[in-house]
């Protein structure tokens, strides 16, 4: 059985995941990308690819600025969330969220050669759920 949760470090920002279940009729995979801010690890961006309602939030220790994410359009919540990642909207993504010093550093090659990692972490979280 995987284990419960992942850490994958990746081009100056980590990958943090975890299967949450304790969501009042929701569950699923939460992606937290986490960066250094001023020294603190910081959580920049989070994912929250539940079976329900997903959504994603920019800045979740700041602003917190929360989208749901429409399944009509967007399909499978994780798939969607992993697709950001590799087709690089990562960089903007912590911009918007107000990390622009983050988003200079990030070494967007480093994120790309760690999404086979990612991805397979993440998938082995849900699997093991499922059985």
């Amino acid at each position: 059985m995987a284990e419960a949760h992942a850490r994958v470090e990746a081009g100056g920002v980590t990958f943090a995941m975890r299967y949450r279940d304790d969501i009042a009729g929701d569950e699923g995979l939460c992606i937290e990308v986490r960066g250094e801010v001023d020294g603190d690890d910081t959580e920049l961006l989070r994912f929250d690819c539940f079976r329900v309602a997903p959504h994603y939030h920019y800045g979740p220790q700041a602003d917190d600025e929360r989208l749901m994410l429409d399944l009509t359009a967007a399909g499978d919540a994780l798939e969607w969330t992993l697709a950001c990642f590799e087709r690089g909207r990562l960089r903007a993504m912590i911009e918007r969220a107000g990390y622009q010093s983050v988003a200079a550093e990030l070494d967007e090659a480093a994120v790309s050669a760690a999404m086979p990692a990612v991805v397979g972490a993440a998938q082995a979280i849900v699997a093991a759920k499922d059985v």
